[in-house]
């Protein structure tokens, strides 16, 4: 199993709709529970899920 390095905090996107949702627990069994910008905590598996890379802002 690919490890995706999905932390509690972090930021992740669904591949299969593009939306970005927050980490809030990661199982070593596969799944993470999620939460929507709209609301609502979910369970998806972690190989739907895509790490989220951060852009640097530069000044």
């Amino acid at each position: 199993m690919e490890t995706k390095n999905l932390q509690k905090g972090a930021q992740a996107k669904i591949a299969s709709t593009g939306q970005i949702v927050e980490v809030k627990r990661v199982s070593n069994h596969g799944f993470s529970v999620v939460r929507f910008q709209t609301g609502g905590d979910y369970m998806i598996l972690n190989d739907r899920l895509e790490n989220v890379e951060k852009e640097e802002v530069q000044h």
